[in-house]
């Protein structure tokens, strides 16, 4: 497998999809490598990412049918535009409903992003998402983020004690269900140790992938 995992916890380590013994070598791919984040309170990560460093990431234009909502970041379309999108191959990278209304994400855009040299954040991303990248040839950071305190889970969604218990379980469920798909999987008991290590986690991937040595 091309995928490499590192799970950080605090301090980022290094822990190889494929067994330790075997020797790897990074393959430089001259772009900037648009980034995934599944797991536990995504949405506060990407959000802190693009606003903390703008420099590096951002988010990439959506098209939707929804035309009452407004946004940098939103641009309205048709549903017979998502239609002839959706029969474009290779074109859609991500395509999701919600309330009736459809947005998604051309493979265009998140181009766009890299070749100007930052980050593309992928919002509300799912394995389908990565699949869709890897098959563009974009090959995304995937991190999968797990909080292990459901206290802090708890403040900083203001839910309850079983909801943020069931918030760690998805993540565990994806980890269990999906591996190998992430390139690091990144763990801690607070916001900001995570957050941390998602950058160095990043800083680490961002224009190379790790190969093994034949």
């Amino acid at each position: 497998s091309s995928w490499y995992q590192r799970r950080v916890r605090g301090q980022a380590e290094v822990v190889p999809s494929t067994p330790s013994y075997q020797r790897v070598r990074p393959l430089h791919l001259g772009f900037v490598r648009p980034l995934v984040l599944m797991g536990t309170m995504t949405h506060k990560f990407s959000k802190r990412l693009v606003k903390d460093h703008p420099e590096m990431f951002t988010y990439c234009l959506r098209f939707t049918t929804n035309q009452t909502v407004e946004g940098e970041f939103l641009r309205h379309c048709t549903k017979e535009e998502v239609m002839a999108r959706c029969g474009k191959e290779g074109s859609l990278i991500d395509c999701q409903r919600k309330k009736n209304e459809f947005y998604y994400v051309t493979r265009e855009e998140v181009q766009r992003v890299s070749d100007n040299g930052k980050h593309c954040v992928l919002e509300d991303a799912n394995t389908y998402t990565v699949d869709q990248l890897q098959k563009a040839g974009l090959h995304p950071i995937v991190i999968l983020v797990k909080c292990k305190s459901s206290q802090e889970i708890r403040t900083v969604r203001n839910c309850s004690s079983e909801q943020a218990v069931r918030t760690i379980s998805k993540s565990n469920k994806l980890e269990s269900e999906h591996p190998g798909k992430f390139t690091a999987i990144v763990s801690g008991s607070r916001c900001d140790e995570i957050f941390k290590s998602i950058l160095s986690a990043v800083t680490t991937h961002r224009e190379s992938l790790w190969l093994p040595i034949s």
